[in-house]
């Protein structure tokens, strides 16, 4: 079943396929301006604000899928590492994360410095 991107809850973390760059949106209005220039997303991931991870299977318009299986917070810690690590931010091996909301606070907190 394809997924609209309004449908999913905002803010999401996009997690692009064969980068390590993590990109935090606000909402739907601001995905277009912030992901028009990343270039195709097909294979991406989406994680929504409840932990919720989402395929990307269209680009234009942009159509989702429920991820099976999702990605696990395992995976996501070791996403912001290498993100944090690739930022300039070291000792990333001692970041820890526990919930999807201090996920949201770690890439906001990258993005800002």
């Amino acid at each position: 079943m394809s997924i609209l991107l309004e449908q999913v809850n905002w803010p999401v973390i996009l997690l692009q396929q064969d980068s390590v760059d993590l990109l935090l949106v606000e909402s739907s209005l601001d995905w277009s301006e912030q992901t028009g220039m990343l270039g195709v997303l097909k294979g991406s991931y989406i994680i929504d604000d409840t932990g919720n991870s989402y395929l990307i299977n269209e680009d234009l318009p942009t159509r989702l899928q429920l991820a099976s299986p999702q990605v696990s917070l395992e995976q996501l810690r070791s996403s912001v590492q290498q993100y944090a690590s690739q930022n300039g931010h070291c000792c990333t091996s001692k970041l820890t994360l526990n919930t999807i909301e201090q996920l949201f606070e770690v890439v906001a907190f990258i993005e800002q410095n």
